[in-house]
């Protein structure tokens, strides 16, 4: 009986050593606040991200401000002495939530995380100072990003009739989500267009019509060449309204590795700034590519596209894809973008592509897939899009490009560290 007594003492000695690395990081806990009001909000993707970056980097410079590590993304100013780190995150992630996710989820949810939070620090000075400073920060930060643009539809028209360019898709023949994020002010990018890529292959081509016989034999609804996992890949990685978004799932992945490699909350808060700058950038990137040439959906292209305009076309007037197009131009691939540019950023901050990681998935609840490394997960993502019959290969291929050079250039120029 003693000796389980002593064993279990060493137990609760080891939990609450353990606690700061596993259950104490407040920045992983604001973390999964800010993705829950995510998924509630329904925010499409470049929106989320944008709000996303908004929140961690007003997390990153409050915390910076106490840390003095690295130069921050706005504010260098330091926090008044003795201020709370803990304190200080919960101050500018409540006061980002609010402003930004505040109409469109449940508010009582972000004040009940607020004070739980809160209760856990110790009442005193360090406390109020750490809170005043976060809220300061944010409300930085967030006047700064209100003169991004974000908000401010921009003239069209995007759809055309025209052969090769985008028009509305069944079912919904929904107009074009957000086309004012090709014209947002970047976080970090000099411009929108610094990384556009560049012209898709000509309407005539041997390559689109290849890259389009690919969709009919992959990423048809029916009688597709596709295996169960490939056809499962398509609601694992959907990524769509509801969920935490495709930027928000590569935040869930490094959520993950944070803790596995036990990352203090100065250096989860770098990580997660960096990583969601890149997802903001990145977002822009591929808007202002999407908008720019306005390439009309791979389901338009193998109905419309005859041997009148591409010798080497099959047209498929009956084809349906395996899920419903988004409602945006298709070159470059959003998911790909951002995708690419999510594990470019973790690969740099890790030193290594090859780690292996578990992800789930809000499309598919109770699914888990493993992977061996960093590339294997990004390279399925891109081909979830071809089963899913949305997408062809070039669309996925140059969106990869373009998230690599982004996060290349937030990782070399955001965040420096301190001279």
């Amino acid at each position: 009986m003693k000796t389980l007594r002593s064993l279990t003492a060493v137990l609760g000695l080891l939990a609450l050593l353990q606690l700061p690395l596993f259950g104490g990081n407040a920045v992983l806990e604001w973390n999964d606040e800010v993705l829950n009001a995510t998924r509630l909000s329904r925010n499409p993707p470049p929106l989320a991200a944008l709000h996303l970056a908004s929140f961690h980097v007003a997390i990153f410079d409050a915390v910076n401000g106490i840390t003095h590590t690295h130069r921050g993304w706005l504010v260098t100013d330091s926090a008044p002495a003795g201020a709370d780190l803990d304190a200080a995150v919960a101050g500018a992630a409540h006061t980002v939530l609010v402003a930004l996710w505040g109409q469109s989820t449940n508010p009582r949810n972000l004040q009940l995380a607020y004070e739980k939070a809160l209760a856990a620090i110790p009442d005193g000075p360090a406390k109020t100072d750490g809170i005043e400073w976060g809220q300061r920060v944010a409300a930085a930060v967030l006047a700064v990003r209100a003169k991004s643009g974000y908000d401010k539809p921009i003239p069209g028209p995007f759809a055309s009739n025209d052969p090769g360019l985008w028009r509305e898709t069944p079912s919904g023949f929904r107009p074009p989500v957000l086309p004012q994020v090709s014209k947002v002010v970047p976080f970090t990018l000099r411009s929108p267009d610094q990384f556009r890529a560049p012209p898709p292959p000509a309407l005539d081509s041997k390559q689109v019509a290849d890259e389009l016989a690919e969709v009919v034999r992959l990423g048809a609804r029916d009688h597709a060449e596709r295996t169960e996992y490939q056809t499962l890949s398509t609601p694992f990685w959907a990524d769509d309204l509801g969920s935490c978004t495709p930027p928000g799932h590569w935040n869930v992945i490094a959520q993950d590795l944070a803790r596995r490699n036990h990352l203090s909350t100065a250096d989860t808060a770098r990580l997660f700034a960096l990583l969601n700058l890149a997802g903001a950038d990145a977002g822009i990137a591929c808007w202002d590519t999407k908008f720019f040439y306005r390439t009309w959906r791979p389901e338009t292209a193998i109905r419309e596209l005859d041997r009148t305009r591409n010798p080497h076309a099959n047209p498929q007037p009956d084809f349906i894809p395996n899920m419903g197009s988004p409602a945006f131009p298709s070159y470059v691939s959003g998911h790909s973008t951002f995708s690419a540019a999510g594990s470019r950023i973790l690969e740099r901050f890790f030193g290594t592509d090859a780690i292996e990681f578990t992800a789930t998935s809000d499309g598919l609840p109770g699914a888990v897939r493993t992977y061996q490394s960093l590339s294997a997960c990004r390279d399925e993502i891109g081909m979830s899009r071809i089963f899913g019959g949305i997408h062809v290969m070039v669309d996925n291929v140059e969106g990869q490009k373009v998230g690599f050079k982004v996060a290349d250039w937030v990782f070399e120029n955001a965040l420096p560290a301190a001279p």
